[in-house]
């Protein structure tokens, strides 16, 4: 009995001080990108619940701000990839080079993705061939080369900006990509009032100079454990099968949702309780995440773009019945 009280209340701590970090981070985030919480707070959720974020809107909306904050915020190392067409894997993952310091012997060079944050900045600027690259470091936090694994550092996190497909020199994320990430998101054009911010300089890039950490990748990797630690009932479990299977019988998706993006939103829903003090996972977590955790995963038929997806799981999650306590 002595055991379990002390694990009681090491949980306790643990979920105090994981909750602590995420208002926080919050807080902090508010003051480049105003008027937009609901965003701040689905990004936080994302990077506490241990997925990668994708960040797809049109030019100058604070797409990159944002990724760059969050960097800055969460501490330990930060790389920058710009997406141009003719950038390689290599310039990505790394490669095998000469070291001539060495005898002129073979060494592995590590590429931007080793870091602990990696900002990808216009993604599907990138050749399916480069977009390609990042399926096994995002998925297993790992970089094969030469048959040789080189493991990340850790905890990391990938934020990656797409802008809409279809303007000039983007190519689409294969669906194994864009399964990748567990949100995506959409910040729209600013309101009136925090446009004005912004160009009186109380807010947006002029403020990044002024950010530092509020946290280190210890601490994160601890949050992330609380965040897995959150319960999640059966009933939870068997509404997100639900909407996973109406996701792949809906007669506008000729692919739905994979069982990867199901367990995506099992946690971001864990992130979203831990957040608001509670220690079990409600229907109404899901909810908050199901359309941004799914749309940008479903391949619609005929074949449409990330608003209609969006539309589309609205109206299901309407339409599939919520559990009761």
């Amino acid at each position: 009995m002595a055991t379990s009280l002390i694990e009681a209340k090491s949980s306790d701590f643990e979920m105090t001080a994981a909750q602590q970090i995420a208002h926080r981070l919050i807080a902090r985030l508010g003051e480049t990108i105003v008027g937009k919480s609901a965003e701040i707070e689905a990004a936080i959720a994302c990077v506490l619940s241990g997925g990668h974020l994708l960040l797809e809107d049109v030019p100058g909306v604070g797409k990159t701000l944002l990724a760059q904050s969050l960097a800055t915020l969460t501490g330990g190392e930060f790389h920058r990839v710009q997406g141009t067409p003719d950038l390689l894997p290599s310039d990505v993952l790394g490669g095998v080079v000469p070291d001539q310091a060495d005898g002129w012997r073979l060494r592995f060079r590590e590429g931007p993705i080793f870091a602990n944050v990696v900002l990808f900045d216009e993604l599907n600027r990138t050749s399916p061939r480069t977009q390609s690259a990042l399926l096994q470091a995002a998925e297993e936090q790992t970089v094969s080369i030469d048959g040789v694994d080189y493991p990340l550092p850790t905890p990391f996190t990938l934020l990656a900006t797409q802008n809409p497909l279809g303007q000039a020199g983007t190519f689409p994320l294969a669906e194994g990509t864009v399964d990748r990430f567990a949100l995506s998101l959409t910040l729209g054009r600013a309101s009136t009032a925090a446009e004005r911010a912004v160009l009186l300089g109380e807010a947006g890039r002029e403020q990044l100079g002024d950010l530092c950490a509020v946290t280190d990748p210890i601490s994160m990797l601890a949050a992330r454990a609380a965040v897995r630690a959150i319960h999640r009932s059966p009933a939870v479990a068997d509404y997100v099968i639900a909407l996973l299977d109406a996701t792949r019988s809906h007669q506008r998706i000729q692919l739905g949702a994979s069982t990867r993006a199901g367990l995506s939103l099992i946690r971001l829903g864990q992130a979203r309780a831990l957040m608001s003090g509670r220690d079990y996972v409600t229907p109404a977590d899901i909810q908050a995440f199901a359309v941004g955790a799914l749309a940008h995963r479903v391949v619609l038929l005929p074949e449409g773009d990330l608003s209609a997806a969006r539309d589309i799981l609205r109206t299901m999650l309407a339409d599939v019945p919520v559990p009761r306590p």
